[in-house]
């Protein structure tokens, strides 16, 4: 049985997914498990480099290479320091 999380976190936050990330995980049929364990799984993919408080990581599987894209964030509802997942995607390779 896959180990699921009813939140799940990263490096102590929350993640919490933007718009245009739902569409990726909708459109690869993933999940926020499934976003955590390339951040976690995963490695830096990121050749230009990104702004201080946002990583990429991208994790090699049989669907292809996964990428997730996170940004130090605050969630305003809640009230809390969360980690905005920005983009989802995945290239064949």
């Amino acid at each position: 049985m896959k180990d699921v999380h009813i939140e799940p976190r990263w490096r102590g936050a929350p993640l919490a997914p933007t718009r245009s990330a739902m569409g990726g995980l909708l459109k690869y049929g993933m999940d926020l498990n499934d976003a955590l364990k390339v951040l976690e799984e995963g490695e830096d993919c990121c050749e230009g480099g990104r702004k201080e408080g946002v990583f990429e990581r991208c994790l090699r599987g049989k669907e292809g290479i996964t990428k997730v894209v996170v940004a130090e964030s605050r969630d305003q509802h809640n009230k809390r320091d969360c980690w905005a997942v920005v983009h989802v995607g995945r290239v064949r390779g």
